[in-house]
């Protein structure tokens, strides 16, 4: 009985070393690139790898956001994982803005956006080809525009 004691201690112990970055680690990590802008909230994500035929898994949370106020979205992945992670800023249906430019396959660690109208706006987070990820993006404040 005692063995199964200890391996279940061990294999607790080894899986939270494998995993190290996957929690406010990284929300610390991906802030401190912020470049001066103030933070705001966090959005954690862990999704797992995309079925054959099926749609990648997507997390969506959602923000309330300000009219004449700049805004930057920064996103940062976990090195234990493949997956590269992708935040995309949505108004309804419409796209606003997103740290990855399909046209070009070019990834960024952020964009800023420029709120002109207040209200309730959707952050979708996943992972590039649907791979298995853990992120963190960043919602940050830059500044007021009059």
């Amino acid at each position: 009985m005692k063995k199964i004691y200890l391996i279940l201690i061990f294999f607790v112990a080894f899986s939270g070393i494998s995993y190290s970055q996957c929690n406010d680690q990284l929300v610390s990590i991906c802030a401190m690139g912020n470049e001066g802008a103030t933070y705001i909230k966090d959005f954690k994500v862990r999704l797992k790898k995309a079925k054959k035929n099926e749609n990648p898994p997507v997390a969506k949370y959602s923000v309330v956001l300000n009219k004449n106020t700049v805004y930057r979205f920064s996103v940062c992945s976990a090195t234990e994982f493949e997956g590269k992670a992708i935040i995309q800023l949505y108004d309804k249906e419409s796209m606003l803005g997103s740290n990855y430019n399909m046209a070009t396959g070019k990834e960024y660690p952020s964009f800023d956006f420029y709120c002109k109208k207040s209200g309730i706006y959707d952050v979708f987070m996943s992972f590039k080809g649907g791979a298995e990820g853990c992120a963190a993006g960043i919602l940050s404040f830059v500044g007021k525009e009059y």
